[in-house]
């Protein structure tokens, strides 16, 4: 498109509209893609980091459970504490329900739509010159 404008069309005038126009809009959707790319890393790290932090006091609880319930098997005569850790063996939601069991986001990777810009497409121009 911007090459259309910056050839053929280079000394038609429209409104506000011009090879220049065109070229700024795409910086600007190229930076702001980049922009969008650099965050969308950050979120995965940041998930990563997350789900693996998760895993570990996923463990440690786990750990600790055990203990809990062998010094309760141990002290029989405390039933809230032989309660307390009953209760904790009940199934609970998954924290972060948008991520799959590896972490990472479901869905479809965003369009490109910068790319519009960055090639022009081939367009058959009809000659007006029957020659």
């Amino acid at each position: 498109m911007i090459e259309l404008f910056a050839s053929q069309l280079a000394k038609v005038s429209f409104p506000e509209i011009d090879a220049g126009s065109l070229r700024r809009q795409a910086d600007e959707l190229r930076t702001e893609a980049k922009a969008v790319a650099r965050a969308r890393e950050a979120l995965d790290a940041a998930l990563g980091s997350f789900t693996n932090r998760m895993a570990a006091l996923t463990e440690t609880a786990g750990r600790a459970v055990a203990y809990a319930r062998i010094y309760s098997e141990a002290h029989p005569d405390r039933t809230a504490l032989a309660t307390a850790i009953a209760a904790l063996s009940e199934p609970r939601p998954p924290v972060v329900a948008t991520l799959t069991a590896n972490g990472k986001r479901r869905g479809r990777p965003p369009r490109r739509s910068a790319e519009l810009f960055d090639a022009a497409a081939p367009l058959a121009v009809a000659d007006d010159d029957p020659a």
